[in-house]
C-alpha cells in the first residue's frame, strides 16, 4: 500500500468512527429517553472507545497540527458549513419540494 492509499484509508476509518461515535451518543440519549440507563452507559461506552479510534486515525494521518493551525482549519471548516455547504442543502431541499 503506498502513503496516498494509507492517508486515504485512515481518513475513511476516521470517518465512519467519527459517524459511529455520533450514533452511539443519539443511541445512549435515546435509551436514557427510554428509562433504560444501563443500555444507556453500554451506548456511552462505545462512543467513548470510537472517539479514542477516531482521535488515534486522525493523528496518524497527520491532521493534527499546532494549535494556531487547528484554528485556522476550524474556523475554515465552519465558515465553509454556513456560507456554501447549508445554503446548498437548503437549495436542494426547496428544490425537492421540502421546507
Amino acid at each position: 500500500m503506498n502513503e496516498q492509499n494509507t492517508s486515504k484509508n485512515l481518513m475513511e476509518a476516521f470517518a465512519g468512527e467519527s459517524a459511529a461515535r455520533m450514533k452511539y451518543t443519539a443511541y445512549a440519549q435515546k435509551a436514557e429517553a427510554e428509562g433504560k440507563p444501563n443500555t444507556a452507559k453500554l451506548f456511552r461506552v462505545a462512543a467513548d472507545a470510537e472517539k479514542i479510534h477516531a482521535i488515534k486515525e486522525f493523528g496518524l494521518a497527520g491532521k493534527i497540527g499546532l494549535t494556531a493551525d487547528n484554528l485556522k482549519d476550524s474556523i475554515g471548516g465552519e465558515t465553509h458549513e454556513f456560507t456554501e455547504m447549508y445554503p446548498s442543502f437548503l437549495k436542494d431541499a426547496e428544490t425537492e419540494g421540502n421546507k
